[in-house]
């Protein structure tokens, strides 16, 4: 695959407030590792990643965006043109589920047709939000549901093949 010119560009966001794990996922299905004390991401960082689906090559430009607040008036510039968006949210910590319109505002307005994959991670750790609550919240915007952990690296590259998938769908 490297040195082939991809089939299919997509510009994926990463939303989601500080610490959430949303460096972690990336880090994990990007170089297939986690660095130990990644730090807050300043900004966002520009990450690539090509992946085969139904035969074709899809290139994914992927956009760390950092949670802080301060960042939050450029968030609809980040978003802007999107293709797809992970809104990632921390089960041990129920505000950032509840922050969730937020952030879908944002890319509603930088990019109103980007597809969004919610991601629930670090379930190798105890939750702190039940099942349902996270079912009818996520249900109610109409989104798909993965649930991920970074630390043990399960469902990460699901979560991308999802994204994959619900992107190719709208288009064909």
């Amino acid at each position: 695959m490297p040195g082939l010119d991809p089939d299919f560009v997509y510009k994926i966001v990463f939303l989601g407030d500080t610490g959430v794990g949303k460096t972690s996922l990336v880090q994990r299905f990007v170089y297939d590792s986690l660095e130990p004390d990644l730090g807050r991401t300043i900004g966002a960082v520009l990450h690539v990643k090509n992946v085969e689906h139904r035969s074709a090559l899809h290139k994914l430009v992927i956009w760390d965006l950092g949670g802080q607040e301060s960042f939050a008036q450029l968030r609809e510039q980040y978003c802007a043109n999107s293709t797809g968006a992970f809104f990632v949210f921390d089960r041990t910590r129920p505000d950032t589920l509840a922050n969730m319109d937020s952030w879908l505002g944002a890319l509603k307005t930088g990019s109103k047709d980007a597809v969004v994959v919610a991601v629930e991670n670090k379930i190798d750790l105890d939750s702190a939000i039940t099942d349902d609550q996270v079912k009818a919240l996520v249900e109610a915007r109409g989104l798909i549901l993965v649930p991920t952990s970074a630390t043990e690296n399960q469902n990460v590259d699901k979560a991308f093949e999802e994204m994959v998938k619900l992107i190719r769908s709208r288009r064909d």
